[in-house]
């Protein structure tokens, strides 16, 4: 799990170890290209809803840094919400989405 242990040092790295994380691909597989796109339109309506979606499946962290990863959805008020991806080969890209006034 080479791009989970990416991620959870990034978060780390970020001091961002309490702010709750989750991962969506197991409530849709694993779409390639397209990926990137479900889950900034699944990303914009948590933030809308201000829910924190849980991780599908999460039972133990499988990370060496202690990151929150979400096990059961959250309501929370949210001003941003952060959607990063890890691809094949090192390709990498965030996006911070955020609310309008």
């Amino acid at each position: 799990m080479y791009n989970d242990e990416m991620e959870a040092k990034a978060i780390s790295l970020a001091g961002m170890e309490t702010v709750p994380v989750n991962s969506l691909k197991g409530y849709y597989g694993h779409t390639l290209g397209a990926a990137g796109l479900i889950e900034s339109v699944i990303t914009i309506e948590s933030l809308r809803q201000n829910f924190v979606i849980p991780t599908k499946g999460f039972e133990t962290l499988g990370v060496s840094k202690n990151i929150n990863v979400c096990g059961e959805g959250i309501p929370k008020g949210m001003k941003y919400a952060l959607k990063t991806a890890s691809g094949f080969g090192g390709c990498n890209a965030a996006m911070v989405f955020g609310k309008t006034s």
